[in-house]
């Protein structure tokens, strides 16, 4: 069975339509994470409340499951097709890949710090964030 390679212009379409699909769960979601990140009358917070809870009384159940669940689902589903067919068809994204891969390994303990100093600055961001807005 030979498996061929989506045309070219097919996977820009694809890559744009998937991140359309998360596009709107995704401001709804940092709009409810931004709400909370300071008193309602306050910018950003303000308009953060305002378009939560637009959301709240004009998105019905059955309409939050689509946009929270349904099109992420797709796009999970869709995405992971669409590069296990790549993987197994371009020689050259496995060549670069196992490149990668070697390189990473051979600079772990950077990966590691870094790795280290990303998560110590979330946690540091989030702290700082729940004692400004206690």
């Amino acid at each position: 069975m030979h498996t061929q390679l989506p045309k070219p212009f097919r996977l820009p379409i694809i890559a744009v339509a998937e991140w359309v699909m998360v596009l709107p769960a995704t401001v709804l979601l940092a709009a409810a994470a931004l709400r909370l990140l300071q008193p309602p009358q306050y910018e950003p917070a303000r308009a953060s409340s305002i378009i939560f809870n637009w959301t709240m009384t004009h998105i019905s159940h059955l309409g939050a499951a689509i946009l929270f669940i349904g099109m992420p689902g797709l796009v999970v589903i869709g995405g992971c097709s669409t590069l296990l067919l790549i993987w197994r068809v371009d020689q050259t994204l496995r060549q670069d890949a196992a490149r990668v891969f070697t390189i990473l390994w051979r600079h772990r303990v950077i990966v590691l710090l870094i790795a280290a100093a990303l998560l110590a600055g979330a946690i540091l961001t989030f702290a700082v964030v729940h004692i400004v807005t206690d």
